[in-house]
């Protein structure tokens, strides 16, 4: 037995731990759980009582804290149990440690016990090498968004392998929650979809076991797994033939266009991938023409995402007029959409007969 351990742990003289010899070198990340030894479980044999501790070291060997998770079989009761008769059993254990901080640490552990040639003890010492975790596609969330974009992003690390240990939260700077989920996965098509986050800052938090995590991509700086940007409201549009590209244009309307008594409006919003377009959804409605004799049924109606007003002339106004004449007119709009905008529209030009 005593052979048996020497081979697996070197005792250490506890007085000289700067010279201290590491049975092997562990690789990890932070918040990625760990075995140590990390292939394999210890065998001991011939064991009749055993204790095993293993503690977490700083870089200068001071304790952090204890190793509280040490899968063993036999349990220490078990191992009592039994070894009779003067004969001992078989022990095999491994500890299990996830750290939070990048850094390098050591794991040491102690073993006191009794085997069928007397009393022994045994210590051991792990260099661990603890990084950053990796993404796995790089995250391109922009400062930006309109309402109604689709977007979809993924924080799931190379390191970080179970999928069931992700989670995610999305709130606004008020601290509401606006969505969460299970998943590295996060869809904000719900959270853009819903108008009253027009405006807000919103805050992405990522997490992994319950505890947000920094990490890198492509060797790059560190990057906390937390994501800012707001959401606006599209640029409301107006496609019609009453709009002045120079306030000195002169807008001249033939009583006979049909296509002219229609204005039409939408929200839009430019995006690296197009575009976004949005309806007007509008109340509080109000239609002046001057003169108002000559203007009739005015109303709006939907087609799409655009927003058609339209509106009438009125024949027997039209029919006073002489041929080519041209009367002044003017067109006032006031309205109110989905998103709060009070809209004001003048227009001003004339009617050709």
């Amino acid at each position: 037995m005593k052979y048996f351990l020497l081979a697996l742990f070197i005792s250490i003289n506890i007085f000289a731990q700067k010279n201290v010899t590491i049975s092997d070198t562990l690789n990890v990340v932070t918040l990625q759980k760990f075995n140590v030894p990390a292939d394999r479980y210890i065998v001991l044999t011939n064991i009749k009582r055993i204790s095993i501790q293993a503690e977490l070291l700083d870089s200068e060997f001071n304790k952090i804290r204890d190793v509280e998770e040490i899968a063993q079989t036999l349990s220490p009761k078990e191992v009592i149990s039994k070894a009779k008769g003067g004969r001992g059993v078989m022990v095999q254990f491994v500890a299990k440690e996830a750290i939070e901080e990048p850094g390098v640490y050591y794991i040491r552990i102690d073993i006191n016990y009794i085997d069928e040639q007397g009393k022994g003890t045994a210590s051991a010492y792990y260099l661990v090498n603890v990084s950053y975790p990796i993404v796995t596609s790089k995250i391109n969330l922009r400062e930006n968004y309109f309402y109604s974009e689709k977007e979809t992003m993924s924080f799931a690390t190379a390191e970080f392998s179970d999928p069931n240990s992700y989670s995610y939260e999305i709130i606004d700077a008020a601290g509401n929650v606006l969505a969460t989920g299970n998943s590295s996965i996060i869809s904000f098509n719900k959270v853009f979809s819903n108008i009253k986050n027009v405006g807000k800052e919103i805050i992405v938090k990522g997490y992994y076991k319950e505890k947000q995590f920094f990490y890198k991509y492509n060797g790059d700086d560190v990057h906390k797994s937390e994501w800012t940007f707001r959401m606006n409201k599209p640029n409301l549009e107006e496609f019609n033939d009453w709009k002045k590209a120079n306030p000195d244009d002169r807008i001249a309307i033939s009583a006979w266009n049909k296509n002219a008594m229609r204005l039409l409006y939408t929200y839009t919003g430019n995006t690296p991938n197009g575009f976004v377009v949005v309806y007007p959804d509008i109340k509080n409605f109000q239609f002046k023409g001057e003169p108002k004799e000559l203007f009739e049924n005015p109303h709006y109606s939907r087609a799409g995402n655009f927003l058609y007003v339209s509106f009438g002339l009125n024949k027997e106004f039209l029919a006073q007029m002489e041929d080519c004449a041209e009367q002044p007119v003017t067109l006032s709009l006031k309205f109110t959409t989905q998103f709060g905008e009070k809209v004001e529209k003048v227009y001003e030009g004339i009617i050709l007969k």
